[in-house]
C-alpha cells in the first residue's frame, strides 16, 4: 500500500475539517501555546477568543482569521499558526480497481495515491477517465496518460472524506507495433488521431520507414479485416481517426546498404567498404 508522508509540508489550500489540529503560539504581551483540535461540528475552541468556525476554510484563510481576531481582541500580542496532526479521511474505491472497497487515508491524499492504495487499475480499467464522485456528482476527472506520458499532475485532485473514486471500463483501444519506441495497446478518446497515437508510442524509431505504415481495421459487419496504407510524412494521413480494435504497424527500412562493396576471403579485414567513383580493386 502507499501511505503519504505525515511530515510533508501542508499546502496553503488544504481544507480543514474535523480531526485536524492546529498548533498556536502567542507571543508578546501574552505568551501561550495551544494545540487546538477541530471538533465534529467544525469549531476550534480558542481559550481567549471563544469558538471559531474553521471547517471548510483553507489553511491560509484560517491563519488570517485567527491573526485578525488576536490583533483585535488581545492587543500587543502576535500569533503563529501551524498545522498539527492531520485527520484521516474515508474514500471508497469502486469500478475496475484491483481491490475495491473503503480506504482510510491521510487528509493530504490525492487521487493517484488512493489508486496505489487500491492496488492499481485492473487490466480492463480505463486510464483516461478516472472519476471522483461527491454526493453522486462527478467533481473531478483524471486522465492518467497526462501523468504517465508527460508528467502533468495538475488534475491529480485532493480528496475529501466520503468521496468515491470510480474507474470505468476502458474505452476504445488500439494497438501499435513495429518500428516505434513504445509498442503497446493504447486507449484513445474522441478526437485523437493516428498522429496522437504515434506520439503516445514515443514516435517512430530511427529504423522506421515512414512511407510504409498501415492500419488493419475490421470492416463493419464483416468477418475480415481491411488494410489502410498510410504515409507518416503526410499530415493528412496523420489526421486519420482511429477506431476501436485498429492495429497500426510501422515497417522497418530495408537492411541493405546502398553504397558499399563487400570484400570476402583471405584478407585481414573482410567486410563492407564504401564505394565511390573511381574506386579500384587495389584501393580496396
Amino acid at each position: 500500500t502507499f501511505a503519504p508522508a505525515d511530515d510533508m509540508p501542508v499546502p496553503s489550500d488544504y481544507v480543514l475539517g474535523p480531526g485536524d489540529s492546529l498548533n498556536v503560539l502567542m507571543y508578546g504581551k501574552e505568551q501561550q501555546q495551544y494545540v487546538l483540535n477541530v471538533s465534529r461540528d467544525g469549531l476550534v475552541l480558542f481559550p481567549q477568543l471563544g469558538p471559531l468556525p474553521v471547517s471548510g476554510l483553507t489553511f491560509d484563510q484560517t491563519k488570517e482569521m485567527i491573526q485578525a481576531r488576536v490583533s483585535e481582541q488581545i492587543v500587543g500580542t502576535q500569533v503563529v499558526v501551524s498545522i498539527g496532526a492531520l485527520r484521516s479521511i474515508s474514500v471508497f474505491m469502486s469500478g475496475e480497481v484491483k481491490a475495491p472497497g473503503s480506504y482510510s487515508v491521510s487528509g493530504l491524499a490525492t487521487l493517484t495515491q488512493v489508486l496505489y492504495a487500491a492496488g492499481g487499475i485492473s487490466s480492463i480499467g480505463s486510464l483516461r477517465e478516472i472519476q471522483v464522485k461527491r454526493r453522486g456528482v462527478t467533481v473531478a476527472t483524471l486522465d492518467l496518460y497526462d501523468v504517465l506520458l508527460s508528467g502533468n499532475t495538475a488534475d491529480d485532485a485532493r480528496l475529501m472524506s466520503g468521496d468515491t473514486v470510480f474507474v470505468p471500463v476502458a474505452g476504445p483501444t488500439v494497438a501499435i507495433d513495429g518500428e516505434v519506441r513504445r509498442p503497446a495497446f493504447y486507449e484513445v478518446v474522441e478526437g485523437e488521431t493516428l498522429g496522437d497515437v504515434i506520439a503516445m508510442a514515443g514516435g517512430v524509431s530511427a529504423k522506421g520507414f515512414l512511407r510504409s505504415a498501415s492500419i488493419e481495421r475490421r470492416r463493419a459487419g464483416a468477418a475480415v479485416m481491411d488494410r489502410l496504407q498510410v504515409d507518416l510524412r503526410d499530415d493528412n494521413d496523420l489526421q486519420i481517426s482511429l477506431l476501436d480494435g485498429d492495429f497500426v504497424s510501422v515497417s522497418p527500412i530495408k537492411g541493405e546498404i546502398a553504397n558499399q562493396i563487400l570484400v570476402r576471403g583471405a584478407v585481414a579485414r573482410p567486410g563492407g567498404y564504401q564505394w565511390k567513383k573511381g574506386l579500384r580493386i587495389t584501393d580496396v
